[in-house]
């Protein structure tokens, strides 16, 4: 499997021509030190080449996104013969809304899946929409009418994996519960056979949930000591910080630019398209995240790159610091723990303190709230939350200032 690294050190004429990563995609080192996305495809018992686009305009994602759509005979340029490409790179045709009676269930789910993706931001997510339910639904039942399909059917084709992939096989009956309500709004049927009680079609199952490993929340303090005096890239040490200190997500302070910092005003936001349900951040600055704030500026001032990020790295493709480098970090002092559990660190403490309410803590960890009470509770808090991230960045720390790397010019 390629990475992006291997991609961009990749040179045409110091080994093969073309570099294998999965699904039959290929990238293609041409002669003039350009480099194309190309998938091997197997026609009337003849193999040739398929081009996808050419690297960096397409990304790697899409790439491994499109082959697999071209693999499961679901590109609308499939009809064109193999090296014709009018559209634009990863631009496919749309397909027709209006379906026959005749219309098989892969037929469906094509269409089904190209309105899904459109408002899936992950591509990984989207990815994976459209491969479980090729696997273990279309492969059995894709060239059928959606009508001639029967509930036995759908259980038949999901048993087996009902308890060894419980999570992939429940959200796979979910994906086909919604091609079927498809087709039912093409009026290609009338009950959706995908609707059914799975305790009774499948049996119980014990569901043991693995939870990202967290930190205890009465060693954070030593996690804090042992940080600071780590042996470590001193952005990747401020990026750790930071998400001890608010509990964010890796991704959130990845992303974060200079904009979404207000330093005067104790306030770090992170817009909602960076958010995981999509909707608009405030976390107030307790002391020790000013001065955390304060050495990233020292170390990549906003007229330090294009993107005006808090933590670029000009030599990555993204421009920012890889998703990986605070988890390897963070492993470093107990490989048990993440990132992510940072978070399950912070939301323990608050709840043994006894005296924050569930609001408070919610709010701070950006969790999906009850429908009906966020529709009357639209203040997100921030003041009082302020006292809360405090004692927590005064636990952590034990009530001490991190390193002022100004003090280091003075």
């Amino acid at each position: 499997m390629l990475t992006v690294k291997q991609i961009e050190a990749a040179i045409y004429g110091k080994g093969p021509d073309r570099l294998a990563d999965v699904n039959g995609l290929y990238l293609r080192l041409n002669k003039g030190g350009s480099k194309t996305f190309q998938v091997r495809v197997t026609a009337e018992g003849r193999t040739r080449w398929k081009t996808i686009g050419k690297y960096p305009q397409t990304t790697l994602k899409d790439a491994r996104l499109e082959a697999v759509l071209i693999k499961s005979n679901m590109s609308g340029r499939d009809a064109e013969p193999v090296g014709v490409q009018d559209d634009p790179p990863g631009r496919r045709e749309s397909l027709p809304d209006d379906l026959g009676d005749g219309s098989s269930l892969r037929e469906v789910a094509k269409i089904w899946y190209d309105r899904k993706k459109a408002g899936l931001s992950n591509g990984k997510h989207a990815l994976q929409n459209w491969t479980t339910v090729n696997q273990y639904i279309l492969q059995h039942l894709g060239d059928l009418r959606p009508a001639d399909i029967k509930r036995r059917d759908i259980i038949r084709v999901l048993d087996p994996i009902w308890r060894t992939k419980h999570e992939t096989a429940r959200r796979t009956l979910g994906r086909l519960r919604e091609i079927f309500e498809l087709a039912i709004l093409q009026e290609l049927l009338e009950v959706n056979p995908a609707i059914f009680d799975p305790k009774m079609a499948f049996g119980p199952v014990q569901r043991h949930t693995k939870h990202m490993a967290a930190l205890h929340w009465e060693r954070a303090p030593d996690f804090w000591s042992w940080l600071a005096n780590h042996d470590c890239d001193e952005g990747v040490r401020q990026m750790i910080m930071a998400i001890i200190l608010t509990g964010k997500r890796t991704m959130e302070a990845r992303t974060a630019v200079w904009s979404d910092i207000d330093l005067p005003g104790g306030i770090w936001t992170t817009t909602q398209e960076r958010m995981k349900k999509r909707r608009p951040h405030r976390v107030p600055m307790s002391a020790q995240l000013s001065v955390v704030f304060h050495n990233l500026l020292l170390l990549n001032g906003p007229d330090g790159n294009d993107h005006g990020l808090v933590l670029p790295r000009p030599k990555n493709k993204s421009g920012m610091i890889d998703e990986n480098r605070a988890r390897l970090e963070i492993q470093k002092f107990d490989p048990a723990i993440t990132g992510h559990g940072m978070r399950s660190t912070f939301r323990t403490w608050a709840r043994k303190q006894g005296t924050y309410s569930r609001d408070l803590m919610e709010y701070a960890l950006a969790h999906e709230k009850d429908k009906v009470v966020d529709a009357y509770l639209r203040d997100d808090l921030l003041e009082e939350r302020r006292p809360m991230m405090q004692a927590w960045a005064d636990f952590v720390t034990g009530s001490r200032m991190p390193h002022d790397l100004r003090d280091d010019l003075r």
